[in-house]
């Protein structure tokens, strides 16, 4: 009954390690299409702040903040797009920025 013990628990043990090594070799694997969770992108249209839904390359709305006022790290991020995933995430960047 030991014995069987043993291999079962190696066997768990190695299992377990080939997937976590599965798993640092490939993170992309766990991100499950991570940007169509997103509702919103914020980002730069024309150096003011913009809303943009979802896979769209038209924005929603633009609001009167100019980009090149903000923090640099902030217009950078801006440039590649901040994705949010809900109208509450929207209403505390908007905040920030100054909204």
């Amino acid at each position: 009954m030991s014995k069987l013990w043993f291999y079962s628990l190696s066997l768990i043990c190695a299992i377990s390690l080939a997937i976590s090594l599965f798993l640092f070799a490939n993170p992309s694997f766990l991100q499950f299409n991570q940007e169509s969770s997103y509702s919103y992108t914020l980002k730069d249209f024309h150096g003011k702040l913009a809303l943009y839904p979802n896979n769209s390359d038209t924005p929603t709305e633009v609001y009167e903040v100019y980009t090149h006022l903000l923090p640099e790290q902030d217009v950078l991020s801006l440039q590649q797009g901040i994705p949010l995933k809900s109208e509450a995430e929207l209403q505390r960047l908007l905040e920030d920025f100054g909204l």
